[in-house]
């Protein structure tokens, strides 16, 4: 698929999507320093997504670019979100895959004592990204240009901000130059661990196919990415 930006408008395979925009002001209930002056506009956008760039059923493919930019001290970042529990009871999984640019995605397990797992899951150009079921997870911007994510997931839900609204982000913030911060709303007793995204993701047996090639190249046989729309069959 080619895929190519015209001011804030996606073209992909020559049909235009237009972006739903996460701008600054929205962004201030999740940011490390949020009183700090960046020099951002309130209605300055600092990501876009572009959904449903392709459909295989109820399996959405989305597209995600987020600008390289100082977030008032932060790497630019996704506001982060949860997935809800699917109607047999096991919350839905996403897989993400690296179209351009360096990411880090943070993804946090938490349970009724507190954190039970933090992983900075660090990605380049290629690489895929696995978001296991129970999983929250935010995508960080780490490079000096543009990142450009796609993405795969059910469309059967929607995704839940309310926990990073609630504690003002993710359990780690990156800053500017790279360092790891604790957000201490999550507490002190865990710390986070950093892996590769090919084997953090090749842990998980339904990865196989998405070693050699992409979403899209996966997406060509349903059965790779039936998971996605039946996390109870996730493996």
């Amino acid at each position: 698929m080619k895929i190519e930006f015209y001011g804030s408008a996606l073209v992909a395979d020559g049909k235009r999507f237009a972006p739903d925009v996460r701008t600054f002001s929205q962004m201030r209930p999740v940011l490390a320093f949020p009183q700090k002056d960046c020099g951002l506009e309130p209605d300055e956008g600092l990501y876009y997504m572009y959904r449903g760039v392709r459909e295989f059923g109820p399996i959405r493919y989305d597209v995600t670019k987020i600008i390289s930019t100082n977030l008032c001290g932060e790497r630019n970042k996704t506001y982060g979100h949860a997935h809800p529990p699917s109607p047999k009871g096991a919350c839905w999984p996403e897989i993400y895959e690296v179209l351009s640019g360096s990411s880090h995605t943070l993804l946090q397990k938490i349970g009724r004592l507190g954190v039970e797992d933090a992983a900075l899951v660090v990605g380049k150009k290629g690489d895929c990204i696995l978001i296991p079921p129970g999983y929250g997870h935010v995508t960080i911007n780490a490079g000096k240009t543009d990142l450009v994510l796609s993405n795969l997931v059910s469309s059967r839900f929607s995704s839940d901000y309310s926990p990073y609204t609630h504690r003002r982000g993710a359990c780690f913030y990156e800053t500017i130059d790279g360092k790891i911060i604790r957000n201490k709303s999550y507490g002190l007793d865990f710390e986070l661990r950093q892996v590769a995204a090919p084997k953090f993701s090749s842990s998980f047996g339904c990865f196989s196919p998405f070693k050699k090639g992409g979403l899209l190249q996966a997406a060509k046989d349903y059965r790779n990415i039936e998971f996605l729309d039946k996390p109870e069959e996730f493996y």
